[in-house]
């Protein structure tokens, strides 16, 4: 017994000192690069998960260099503070920065193996499957099928409003579920029922197990040390969630086999196509099917609704700005006789990009060194692996480029001021050859989900509405949800 605890002794005096000699070690790496830094405290660094908004760190590091060095948890990572170098890592040098680095392990938790989270040929593969899905020709024909699913919404919430003159409303919610309904229609090909279902059909099932922060233990040990968390089987997703997309892909797949006559050539048709295999005998499975339609359903639908929710939030505050908005969609259905893929709504687009800056749907664009990279005009190179982050959150609310960041003003996004602003300092979608696939078909549904609403109704700020962010998501969502008070025009 005695020689037991000598021998613990023993190895907690000589292992204790070289663990802290680590970890001083780690933690001393920027400052030995020559690299800004910000005191650093262990065990969690300066940030746990990429959804930190990281203004503070961006606004202590800005200006000393082109980036700074922060930690997440005990791995060093690059903060970009300088617009060129923004350019660089995500346009310019991007064959450098080809991989997000975001945690995968299919084996165990099959919805992390999607676009989001491929790397190499399997991301190319998919983005180049998908991309035909967004050109003009076929926008234009899911536009009307996106009129008829905002009708729907309409005639639900009218349901509401025969009964008071006002009602109050969550918006988050309501425009999820519609979202939510309009993915799964246009790309997917099937009714997810969201509006009409008391229960919140898709979207009731799904929506509460979105874009959450893993648990702190798991968040280091995805960071620190990969291998063991794949080995250990670690999640991001749960179960449940991993079981209802593969049965929902499963069902989706065997009925398009045995009614294969015509193709819908939606997304499911695109990926099924895959399946096949190519010239090097590649090809994706069926899990990698669901996890692709839960990447492009989650991120479509979590985008879409947070952007029109907040816009007629901003909108409910500043009535003027609300009246302004009407007058331009309303102008536009007189001119046009009603709204069209054509339509041109040029202060609809100003509330939305103020919007999209002042609640980007991408807090941060993550990307990872996969060569070493000589940084233009500083001595330094970065080494494969390193991460990058563009912290476009805090780029969007930075002073230098819109004063009074906090303030919601759509006259930021008028021509003139666009033309006159820094470049790569507006990254609602991302820039370059990772830009969001989607971001055509997102723009065409918030344009005509806020302009068609604005149409129909008046929106009235809810006193009770607390402007207070979750911490539990990777996105930005308020706490309590989004009350405003809804009536009709």
């Amino acid at each position: 017994m005695v020689s037991t605890r000598w021998l613990l002794l023993t190895l907690i005096v000589f292992i204790l000192p070289v663990c802290i000699l680590f970890v001083r070690k780690r933690y001393s790496f920027w400052t030995r690069q020559g690299i800004p830094t910000v005191e650093t405290r262990f065990p969690l660094g300066h940030i746990q998960h990429s959804s930190h908004l990281m203004v503070d760190l961006y606004r202590q590091l800005k200006g000393r260099h082109p980036f700074g060095g922060i930690f997440r948890f005990l791995e060093p990572v690059v903060l970009v503070t300088d617009p060129k170098m923004v350019r660089n890592v995500i346009v310019r040098d991007f064959r450098y920065f080809y991989d997000r680095g975001g945690y995968a392990n299919p084996a165990h938790d099959l919805l992390s193996g999607s676009l989001l989270n491929g790397e190499g040929k399997q991301w190319a593969t998919i983005r180049q499957a998908s991309v035909g899905l967004f050109s003009t020709v076929k926008l234009k024909a899911m536009h009307p099928a996106m009129v008829q699913m905002v009708d729907r919404f309409r005639m639900a919430l009218n349901a509401k409003l025969t009964q008071e003159c006002e009602v109050k409303i969550d918006l988050k919610e309501w425009m999820s579920r519609l979202t939510v309904d309009i993915i799964s229609c246009v790309l997917l090909g099937f009714e997810a029922n969201s509006l009409n279902d008391r229960e919140g059909g898709l979207y009731g099932r799904i929506g509460r197990q979105t874009f959450l922060v893993p648990k702190l233990w798991k968040l280091f040990l995805m960071a620190s040390f990969r291998p063991l968390a794949k080995a250990i089987g670690l999640r991001l997703f749960s179960p449940d969630l991993c079981e209802l997309f593969r049965r929902m892909t499963h069902d989706i797949v065997a009925y398009r086999k045995e009614h294969s006559d015509p193709q819908q050539n939606d997304l499911v048709d695109r990926l099924f196509n895959l399946t096949k295999p190519d010239e090097g005998g590649r090809r994706l499975t069926e899990s990698e099917i669901a996890a692709n339609v839960y990447a492009f359903l989650a991120a479509g639908y979590e985008t879409t609704s947070t952007t029109v929710s907040y816009c007629l939030l901003e909108l409910a505050k500043q009535p003027d700005l609300q009246e302004r908005a009407r007058k331009c969609a309303m102008d536009t259905c007189e001119k046009y006789g009603t709204l069209t893929y054509e339509s041109d709504m040029p202060y609809i687009d100003q509330c939305l990009n103020e919007t999209l800056r002042k609640y980007p749907p991408g807090i941060n664009i993550v990307r990872v060194v996969t060569e070493d990279y000589a940084v233009s005009g500083a001595q330094v190179v970065l080494r494969k692996g390193t991460q990058v982050v563009v912290p476009v959150y805090a780029i969007h609310h930075d002073e230098e480029y819109y004063p009074e960041p906090e303030r919601f003003d759509p006259d930021r996004f008028t021509k003139e001021a666009c033309g006159a602003r820094t470049p790569y300092t507006f990254l609602a979608y991302g820039e370059g050859p990772k830009m969001c696939v989607a971001h055509r078909m997102g723009r065409m549904q918030v344009r005509l989900m806020l302009a068609m609403l604005l149409c129909s109704y008046r929106f009235e700020w809810c006193p009770e509405t607390q402007v207070e962010q979750s911490n539990a998501h990777t996105v930005i969502r308020m706490r309590d949800g989004l009350l405003v008070k809804v009536s009709q025009l």
